[in-house]
C-alpha cells in the first residue's frame, strides 16, 4: 500500500472505527489494500493508540493522513505484503513482461528479478547493481517456452513464489526494535 490509497482508506474510515481505535482498539492493513480495525494484537497492525494522546477521532485521522509514509515504512520493515497483494501485483509484472521473464535455468540468467521494496513489489533488469539479489525462479531443465511459462505460473498459484518471499526476508520480518 502506497501513502495516497492509505490516506484514502483512512478517510473511509467511520467515525465508528474511530471510536474503537479511542477504546483501544488497532488499525490493520487487508490484504494491502484497505484499512480496518481490531484488536490490537492482531497481525498486520499499522496503528494502535498506546501512549498517543489523541482524545478525538479528528486528532487520530489527522495523525493518520500526515504520518502515512512514516507509518507504512516501518509497517513495511516488519511486515510482509500478503499473499493475495503478491500474487496480483507478479500478476500484473507477468502482464507486462510475460512470466518466462522471470525465471532462468541452471546455467542461465533470468531477463527480470524481483524485489518488495516499501510494500511494492517491483521488477528489475540485469542493469540494476542488485540483480543478483532479486528472486526469480530457477527451472531445472531447458523446455518450451510454454512449458516454462507455465511453470512459472505455478510458481505463483501454488503459494511457492510467496514462500520464497518469506523465506528471503524471514529475518527481517522477525526482527525487533
Amino acid at each position: 500500500m502506497k501513502a495516497q490509497p492509505f490516506i484514502e482508506a483512512v478517510n473511509q474510515l467511520s467515525d465508528d472505527d474511530f471510536q474503537l481505535i479511542l477504546e483501544g482498539s488497532a488499525i490493520i492493513i487487508e490484504h494491502d489494500v484497505a484499512l480496518t480495525t481490531g484488536r490490537a494484537d492482531s497481525a498486520y497492525v499499522i496503528y494502535e493508540l498506546g501512549e498517543d494522546p489523541f482524545t478525538s477521532s479528528d486528532e487520530i485521522k489527522a495523525f493518520l493522513i500526515q504520518n502515512a509514509e512514516a507509518l507504512l515504512k516501518e509497517y513495511y520493515q516488519f511486515n510482509p505484503v500478503s499473499r493475495q497483494y503478491f500474487d496480483r501485483s507478479l500478476n500484473k509484472l507477468f502482464e507486462e513482461y510475460g512470466p518466462d521473464a522471470f525465471s532462468a535455468t541452471p546455467d542461465g540468467e533470468p531477463e527480470r528479478v524481483l524485489f518488495v521494496e516499501d510494500g511494492e513489489l517491483i521488477s528489475e533488469d540485469a542493469s540494476s547493481p542488485r540483480f543478483k539479489y532479486g528472486m526469480f525462479m530457477t527451472i531445472e531443465d531447458h523446455i518450451k517456452p510454454l512449458a516454462r511459462a507455465n511453470k512459472v505460473k505455478n510458481w505463483v498459484q501454488s503459494g511457492t513464489a510467496y514462500g520464497d518471499y518469506i523465506s528471503v526476508n524471514v529475518c527481517r520480518f522477525s526482527a525487533m526494535e
